[in-house]
């Protein structure tokens, strides 16, 4: 109980150190990706990832700029295995079930 508190917690952290405001996504896009990330045994940063990689074309210049410069850190720290960003960074997840975003 107290690891999955934890992990959402750290999740949340990485997202806004992404820029990527917790409220404005959808919460089961977000409940899907947590989903993804335990059944792959991914870290809350590379979890935090995933939801990027789906997010990035619709995140302004600024916010793409400063994504990058956090994501430079992390694959240099072992809480990102170079492994596990390819993956994220792949085509292979599809979150078709819930768009990213809130609907405004």
């Amino acid at each position: 109980m107290f690891k999955k508190f934890w992990y959402h917690r750290s999740f949340n952290a990485a997202l806004l150190e992404l820029g990527i405001g917790t409220s404005e996504l959808n919460p089961a896009f977000r409940e899907e990706v947590l989903a993804t990330a335990l059944r792959e045994n991914l870290t809350p940063k590379e979890a935090a990832l995933l939801v990027l990689s789906a997010v990035y074309p619709r995140l302004s210049l600024v916010d793409r700029l400063s994504s990058i410069h956090v994501v430079r850190k992390w694959r240099s720290s072992p809480q990102v295995s170079e492994a596990n960003y390819q993956r994220t960074q792949s085509a292979g997840h599809a979150f078709a079930q819930a768009p990213a975003f809130r609907e405004r």
